[in-house]
């Protein structure tokens, strides 16, 4: 039975059995589904928060271009893929070493477009040769 955005309710829509994994176009009860994303949301909103602030940078623009990669992602995927994308505390270690060197926000914007590019042009390449590209 499919419902909503193209999902169809998995199994009764409760609690799945033990190694069963609910697919990408599949979905629980809408009751468990508010429950996950509520709980999602409010740890999303302090990873995305959270993280800028640490790393000196502007907590509202790390919301905004979170939003328009999570919309650029939904685009992409054709909305298959129910994701968000937040900001990442992988980063934090290197903002205080090039903040410690004298870096300003600038600098650090640029150092993370440029891992971010990088990053994308590794998922290129998996993209283009598969995922034996990891493997070799």
């Amino acid at each position: 039975m499919k419902v909503g955005f193209g999902w169809k309710l998995h199994g009764d829509g409760r609690a799945p059995q033990p190694g069963v994994v609910v697919r990408p176009d599949e979905r629980l009860s809408w009751g468990r589904t508010v429950g996950l994303g509520a709980q999602h949301v409010v740890a999303m909103f302090g990873a995305t928060f959270v993280a800028p602030v640490l790393m000196g940078l502007d907590p509202n623009l790390a919301v905004m271009v979170s939003g328009v990669a999570t919309v650029f992602f939904l685009l992409v995927t054709g909305g298959r893929i129910p994701s968000y994308l937040g900001s990442s505390l992988s980063f934090v270690g290197v903002a205080a070493v090039i903040r410690t060197q004298g870096g300003d926000a600038a600098t650090l914007t640029g150092a993370l477009l440029v891992v971010g590019a990088v990053l994308a042009a590794c998922g290129g390449v998996v993209q283009a040769l598969g995922g034996k590209v990891i493997h070799a």
